[in-house]
């Protein structure tokens, strides 16, 4: 399991209790954000304190990391992998807050998570899945050399929300 990863604006990194107030702001409260996500927004700080814990016990165990600026380590996101078989990988979500989405971060976490998995990790694929409305998802994977694999409709848990997710594979190149 690695601790963090580092691009030219941010740092990858596990989650800290000091972290809460930032994220509950940033990125769980933001009920636009999860409109193209399958997590529940978050609606109350004690709500977000028990997300808190429960982020902080899954990231100790699995590649999953806070997206923080660099400047001022403030979290403004997440990501993270998942190996679903030996070598193959999946992102289990990049979600960055609204307001600082449009900079380029969303290719820099891909980047770091490609360097995750095909260095780090020497894996053979990593599969990426975004809604099916999202377009600059789609835009960020295909423009780092993912290629459209599928779509699956799902029932999203917390709301019961039909989604429709479209699915892409990068192999390892050689």
């Amino acid at each position: 399991m690695i601790l963090q990863l580092e691009t030219e604006h941010l740092s990858l990194r596990k989650a800290k209790e000091s972290d809460l107030e930032a994220i509950y702001r940033n990125v769980w409260s933001d009920t636009h954000l999860a409109e193209n996500m399958l997590w529940k927004p978050t609606e109350t700080l004690p709500e977000a304190k028990e997300r808190m814990q429960r982020t902080i016990a899954y990231q100790s165990k699995w590649d999953a990391f806070f997206i923080c600026l660099k400047e001022t380590d403030e979290a403004i996101g997440f990501a993270g992998i998942r190996e679903n078989e030996p070598g193959e990988y999946e992102e289990t979500g990049i979600c960055i807050a609204s307001r600082h989405q449009h900079k380029g971060y969303g290719k820099e976490v891909l980047q770091a998570l490609l360097h995750l998995v095909f260095d780090m990790h020497h894996g053979i694929s990593f599969r990426y899945g975004c809604f099916h409305d999202n377009e600059a998802s789609a835009r960020l994977c295909k423009s780092a050399g993912f290629v459209y694999t599928g779509t699956e409709k799902r029932i999203r848990d917390w709301d019961q929300k039909e989604v429709t997710i479209d699915f892409y594979i990068r192999e390892k190149s050689i």
